[in-house]
């Protein structure tokens, strides 16, 4: 009997010490933001440090070009992934015009062509992540961008952690994406957390009344629960937590109940959190069940395929607005004018966003060379940079903490700002599709 205790007693020894020098090299690799941190806090401040990486570093030799790797669709008839792929391929097109800058460096890395070696599947968890690795160790990309969801962008983040390979995410705005612990994760869109303060704002100073009934009405994609976690969290946060919280299945075309309790909570508005193509559907039978109701929707339906699929259902819905063109500006008028030009539309947020995160990552390729652990370096130390859908400023986890976002109403299949203190018949009126 002592025996068999004395050998669990040592298990959980060794167990607990595993335990302990985890914990202490995290710490130990975490470098304070601050030269003078606050004695009083007994909490590690993630964000406010910087994981950094202390490993084995060296030059990639004998390169003929520069890759980077894609994970995303690289097909131009994706109705989801066709514009980000267009706007990173820009990015390296403008580069490689500008390479002859660089060649007065004495450097001949300098004069490489940037090329992008894309993979993807249809299913990211099954075929999508071995193509991925595969990639990784034999094409040798010197950095990846990836991925078009918080999901795929989490899966990439494994096989990065192991290959020592920075990552760029464009679109991305779950916050727990650079919360691994991972230092070569950068994430260059704004986070959850930050879109969901706007929403609420304009939520609650639309109805300010609490008597008006509120209902929440989500999809169960990772995408869709991680923001709706935020929005519902920010809603109570300030008082009015949802009167009514529904949920649909991603991509399911059953919900005759969702609608039936929907149309019997008679909400005043409806906020709805899904992906572009199921909010589509959402907005669609919302309208038919509760007519008068103001909808809102997450940061997803300022992408083109909602109002493409919703059509005039989407009139007058609100929603966060990640990228707002500033025609003013040089490098912003140039990518409007050749996004319409090929398109015959404007260009949504994915798009702009990709062509900050790409040009990003080129620069700081062009700033490291061929190191993948200086590229890393290269990227925390560009931040803050400025690009056309806003500026990235890279906390101590690699999250743009930018928090510029505004709301935005679809009028005639146009994104306009909405009208200032419009008062809630005032809006209701507008909302209701024609």
């Amino acid at each position: 009997m002592s025996g068999g205790l004395s050998d669990f007693g040592l298990r959980l020894s060794v167990l607990s010490s595993v335990g302990l020098l985890a914990i202490s090299s995290w710490v130990s690799a975490a470098e304070p933001a601050s030269n003078n941190p606050s004695p009083a806090s007994p909490f590690l401040r993630l964000r406010e440090t910087s994981l950094g990486y202390h490993g084995p570093e060296g030059d990639f030799t004998n390169l003929t070009e520069i890759r980077i790797g894609w994970f995303g669709p690289h097909d131009a008839t994706n109705p989801l992934g066709a514009d980000a792929w267009w706007a990173a391929n820009l990015a390296v097109q403008e580069a490689n015009a500008q390479s002859s800058d660089f060649g007065l460096r004495t450097s001949g890395f300098h004069r490489l062509p940037f090329r992008l070696v894309p993979r993807w599947a249809v299913d990211p968890w099954g075929s999508g992540v071995s193509q991925l690795a595969r990639m990784v160790y034999d094409e040798q990309p010197l950095a990846l961008l990836g991925s078009v969801d918080s999901a795929s962008t989490h899966l990439a983040e494994q096989v990065v952690a192991k290959a020592n390979l920075p990552l760029v995410s464009p679109i991305a705005t779950d916050k727990s994406v650079t919360l691994a612990g991972v230092s070569w994760m950068f994430s260059c869109a704004p986070a959850d957390d930050a879109i969901a303060r706007v929403l609420a704002a304009d939520i609650l100073a639309t109805l300010p009344d609490r008597t008006n009934k509120l209902a929440v009405l989500s999809c169960t994609d990772h995408e869709s629960r991680m923001a709706a976690r935020e929005v519902l969290k920010e809603l109570s946060r300030r008082g009015h937590p949802p009167d009514f919280r529904f949920e649909a299945p991603n991509g399911a075309r059953a919900i005759a109940a969702q609608m039936a309790a929907l149309a019997e909570a008679r909400p005043r508005a409806v906020v709805i959190i899904a992906g572009a193509e199921d909010a589509a559907r959402l907005v669609s039978a919302v309208r038919d069940q509760v007519p008068s109701a103001l909808l809102f929707g997450g940061h997803a339906l300022g992408r083109a395929r909602f109002g493409e699929l919703a059509g005039r259902a989407a009139e007058g819905v609100r929603f966060p607005r990640l990228f707002v063109p500033h025609p003013g500006d040089a490098v912003t008028a140039r990518f409007l004018d050749r996004f319409v030009a090929e398109h015959q539309r404007p260009p949504d947020y994915t798009a702009a966003l990709t062509y900050d995160a790409t040009r990003l990552l080129l620069a700081a390729i062009r700033h490291a060379g061929p190191n993948r652990a200086r590229i890393r370096e290269s990227l925390a130390q560009l931040s803050p940079w400025p690009g056309i859908a806003g500026p990235i400023c890279f906390d101590g986890t690699g999250q743009n903490t930018r928090t510029n976002v505004c709301m935005g109403t679809l009028r005639h299949a146009a994104v306009v700002p909405p009208a200032s203190k419009a008062s809630l018949n005032q809006t209701l009126q507008e909302a209701t599709p024609l």
